[in-house]
């Protein structure tokens, strides 16, 4: 039942988004083509195109309406700095006004986090960003700014994990930091790319890539990563060539010693 008049509330908002939209545009052209009308008028006070018909122009305007927006309860699931993007993003594509963004948030809490909101004071549950802020700082990271660290230089690629899943393993790491950085992180790019270079799994991929930084200091991560799958696939291609080639050598020595001649007897 409250899923059901979660859905009609939201049926309602983005009805209400609509109906703003359309009367918009509907001011829009109506106001342009009363200005159009008097700044040429012809002799008899008509457009001086009377008697044709002005070409209709018809738009297709597309709204956004089967975004679905995760429910947030604080305990499990996506974090509060995840469904906070995503709540925005969803308010964003429905046009709602401020009140009603609140609303909505309201409407996409459940458990624990939604209590929390009730039973604060009204102007602070009519204010989206009072609303976000409260829960932020309830949910927020737990972790300190010390120990994201420590978890970020520590990590290493592990084994049956590709070279991108490792740099974006690294590039989540490293935001958390930033997050959680009181300063910020200035040289944070150089700092992920160095940590990519430092802890992939192959050693003589790492040496390679540790070359490639001596020759170009700005080459970024994604730049890096790039070449690093590269020459992956350049080695892994040369080896299947000589396991290839290995293989031939043997079928045909195989096939030699079948079709050998033997001597006729006397």
């Amino acid at each position: 039942m409250e899923e059901e008049i979660q859905q009609l509330r939201e049926l309602v908002l983005q009805l209400k988004a609509d109906n703003e939209q359309l009367r918009h545009e509907r001011t829009t052209s109506l106001g342009g083509a009363s200005g159009s009308a008097s700044a040429s008028p012809g002799p008899t006070g008509y457009a001086s195109g009377a008697g044709v018909s002005a070409p209709v122009i018809e738009r297709l305007v597309v709204i956004p309406r089967d975004r679905k927006c995760p429910m947030f309860s604080g305990k499990s699931g996506i974090s509060i700095a995840e469904w906070a993007e995503e709540v925005q993003a969803c308010a964003r594509a429905r046009y709602l006004p401020a009140a009603e963004q609140a609303l909505f948030m309201v409407d996409h809490l459940e458990g624990e986090a939604k209590e929390e909101i009730k039973f604060r004071p009204r102007e602070e549950q009519r204010d989206p960003g009072r609303v976000l802020a409260i829960l932020k700082e309830l949910y927020g990271c737990s972790q300190s700014y010390v120990t994201l660290q420590q978890a970020f230089f520590s990590r290493q690629q592990l084994d049956g994990e590709t070279l991108q899943e490792f740099s974006l393993a690294l590039m989540s790491l490293m935001a958390r930091v930033e997050r959680q950085a009181p300063n910020g992180i200035p040289n944070a790019d150089v700092l992920l790319r160095d940590q990519f270079v430092e802890h992939v799994l192959d050693g003589s991929l790492r040496r390679e890539l540790k070359q490639l930084v001596r020759r170009q200091p700005t080459i970024t991560l994604l730049e890096l990563r790039g070449e690093a799958i590269r020459w992956e696939r350049k080695v892994s291609q040369v080896a299947l060539g000589v396991v290839v080639f290995h293989c031939q050598r043997l079928t045909a020595s195989n096939t030699e010693c079948r079709v050998a001649p033997t001597r006729s007897p006397g």
